[in-house]
């Protein structure tokens, strides 16, 4: 009998059209109990039934049916019509999170139709979840070889892209599948990621907000539009999108910690921030109750995704944040316990062949920044014959930095945006003796894996210098020189403290061309430079800085625009009050440059008289990067480590004249710098010839590889 010849199975396609899915079941059963089904019928009739158990949501009866049809083989038809078997037997495995078998089954697809589009697709999809990215990537671009006019291959293709770091090819990608199909919207997602990448705000809120009107029920789309609007401080509106996603998810619980904890990125005043880190304790009070709740019915590995959160800004609010750490730390750590509790088990020594102590290093930051350029030397200078490293990348990175430390690793392990549950299981098998976070607090997904127990001992450090508040983080390193006496206080992990500035800081290489003229400052008047990114100047330092002005009267502030034209704007606003009050015109007193690269950076530098360092968060690398220049800093040093960076690094020169005992000596000293060229002169001569103390110094890094010796035999 052949099928067009057995109206039976018409019937059983209609009844599934027309939603009655338990009428064809009945049909394709009674099918199966008459006589005389060819094998082509046999097949056919397999496959109807098995999307009628997948419309009843009985996922393992419709495998059952599927297998059996793609066993048939031949008698199941066409090449072209067994390889639709084999997808849908990748979509059904993939449902029930057969990952492998379903990769097998998407492979198997398209070696029988090499033109199948959509298979190649959902194989890319498929080897993306199981972290085969390079796989993924060629499978998606095969998808739109095979159809150039598949959308969804090209915003999955473009996703990717963005993801491995390959930016232009991600938007060349992401902008064929929107001319496709204007409602792509994972198209319009990725694009939107870019856009905030770029730090171009404004456009990245519009894109997230046109994802999250294209579909009412994804919460992820008010979630992102949500943080961006928080990165232009606009907190009402970010508070509101981050209540829409909540009520899209309840168990979205990075949408309740947003709208719990959310803190300004540039507080016009004292008394803002006073408020805010109150309304922030009144959210950790908020989260303690609803955590729970929210998260009962989860699944572990979700859990562990939700908690992608970092109070990024609480440190540079100049107070003490020991407590507030604590407290989010401990109801992270409860939650983590009570739904996932295999991540807070202690890791045991594991027995190897090689017997160097297994050291990892897990960071977002792996590349030619601060973060990268503070902490090479650690990763480069550690003796090989004593330590096996691992670095686990959390971007995509691809400079001269990130090939120099993949030059040295023993193991790369490059994870660009995985999530959390993504990782720990990566992080955790490599069975790794230390574990260290040079930055924790930065970024989200580190700061959530450092509430897991990854190894046997884990380290935080200065990249971000404040105490993490994690109980599984059990060391905190950072510089001797720059921390107070009462430092051990400070931190909720034991504190290490390291000679020098705590690592072997290479000296950069200087420009020699710079010209102010170039830059659009003028010429034959002093110039302070303030480097710091807006939101970490406190507004304490606005008074200051109106001083050192109001001392200097034909000085000009030489500071950065901000990440968003709204917070130069927020700036310029917060200074026009305190200059307004001080009764002079400001505008002309400041100049904001855009933001450039790191040798025009330090062109900058150079072209300027003197850096004013900033109040409770001193400079760091932007301080090192002007005695490399041999600019002299006057600073006022705060009570905790991250406002005492810049003195300490004098110190070290033997330069403490610009080290100020209070407000007035600060304005004091800065005026001397501005008025007094052979003062000025003189300093910067003895900054240059002191840089050794500074830069290049091996001790650091020497006693941290005792220090991780140390940790080793005692963890």
């Amino acid at each position: 009998m052949s099928v067009a010849a057995n109206p039976q199975i018409d019937t059983v396609r209609a009844a599934l059209q027309a939603g009655d899915t338990h009428r064809a079941l009945a049909l394709a059963d009674e099918i199966f109990r008459s006589d005389g089904l060819t094998a082509r019928d046999r097949a056919v009739v397999l496959a109807l039934r098995s999307r009628v158990h997948e419309a009843l949501r009985n996922l393992p009866a419709a495998i059952i049916d599927m297998e059996a049809t793609v066993a048939l083989g031949e008698s199941a038809g066409s090449p072209a019509a067994r390889a639709r078997h084999w997808n849908e037997l990748g979509l059904l495995c993939a449902d029930v999170g057969e990952h492998l078998r379903a990769i097998a089954a998407f492979q198997k697809a398209v070696t029988l139709d090499p033109d199948y589009a959509r298979a190649f697709n959902n194989l890319g999809h498929a080897l993306r979840g199981a972290n085969r990215v390079a796989e993924a990537m060629d499978a998606f671009a095969r998808a739109v070889i095979a159809d150039n006019r598949y959308a969804l291959a090209w915003a999955n293709l473009g996703a990717l892209k963005f993801d491995t770091g390959d930016e232009a090819g991600a938007e060349a990608a992401l902008r064929n599948a929107l001319a496709l199909d204007p409602n792509q919207r994972g198209a319009v997602m990725a694009l939107a990621g870019i856009e905030r990448g770029r730090s171009r705000l404004e456009a990245a809120a519009d894109l997230y907000g046109r994802a999250a009107h294209m579909d009412p029920r994804d919460a992820n789309a008010p979630l992102q539009l949500a943080g961006t609007l928080a990165e232009r401080d606009d907190l009402s509106a970010a508070k509101q999108a981050y209540a829409a996603a909540e009520a899209r998810d309840p168990k979205m619980l990075r949408a309740l910690f947003g709208r719990c904890l959310t803190l300004p990125m540039l507080p016009v005043n004292v008394a803002e921030i006073q408020s805010a880190r109150a309304r922030y304790a009144a959210g950790l009070a908020i989260l303690e109750r609803e955590l729970p709740r929210r998260s009962a019915e989860s699944l572990p590995a979700r859990v562990l995704d939700e908690l992608r959160w970092s109070n990024f800004l609480l440190a540079y609010h100049g107070d003490d944040d020991r407590a507030l750490q604590l407290r989010y730390g401990k109801l992270i750590g409860d939650l983590i316990e009570a739904r996932a509790p295999q991540w807070r088990q202690p890791v045991s020594k594991k027995t190897r062949r090689d017997a160097r102590i297994r050291v990892g290093f897990l960071s977002a930051f792996f590349r030619d920044g601060t973060v990268g350029r503070y902490f090479e030397s650690w990763i480069t200078d550690l003796p090989r014959d004593r330590f096996e490293v691992i670095l686990y990348f959390l971007r995509p990175a691809g400079d001269a930095l990130t090939a120099r430390l993949c030059a040295r690793a023993d193991t790369v392990r490059a994870c660009p945006r995985f999530r959390p549950s993504q990782l720990a299981p990566i992080v955790h098998a490599d069975g790794l003796d230390l574990l260290v976070f040079p930055e924790l607090g930065m970024d989200a997904t580190t700061f959530a894996l450092a509430a897991l127990r990854l190894a046997r001992v884990q380290c935080g450090a200065w990249g971000h210098p404040v105490t993490t508040g994690h109980a599984t983080v059990d060391v905190f390193l950072a510089s001797g020189v720059m921390e107070p006496e009462n430092a051990a206080g400070h931190y909720t992990e034991r504190l290490i403290v390291l000679p020098g500035i705590g690592t072997r800081y290479t000296l950069p290489d200087i420009p020699r061309d710079a010209a102010r003229a170039h830059f659009g400052l003028p010429e034959g008047v002093p110039l302070f430079l303030c480097p710091q990114s807006l939101f970490k100047i406190h507004p304490d330092n606005d008074a200051l800085f109106a001083r050192v002005l109001g001392a200097v009267p034909n000085g000009r502030l030489v500071a950065f625009e901000g990440r968003d034209p709204a917070l130069t704007a927020r700036f310029r606003a917060r200074l026009d009050v305190v200059q307004s009050d001080a009764g002079r015109a400001q505008k002309p007193r400041l100049q904001l440059l855009p933001q450039c690269s790191h040798a025009d950076y330090l062109r900058i530098n150079t072209v300027c008289d003197a850096m004013l360092d900033t109040l409770h968060w001193s400079g760091g690398n932007t301080s090192l990067d002007a005695l490399a220049c041999g600019l002299p800093i006057v600073t006022l040093p705060g009570r905790f480590m991250r406002g005492r960076q810049s003195a300490g690094m004098l110190r070290l020169m033997e330069i403490d004249e610009t080290i100020a005992h209070d407000a007035d000596d600060y304005v004091r000293i800065a005026a001397r710098l501005g008025y007094d060229v052979p003062w000025r002169s003189g300093l910067r001569s003895r900054i240059l010839a002191a840089r050794a103390c500074v830069f290049d110094d091996p001790a650091p890094t020497s006693a941290l590889a005792a220090a991780f010796i140390e940790l080793a035999r005692q963890g």
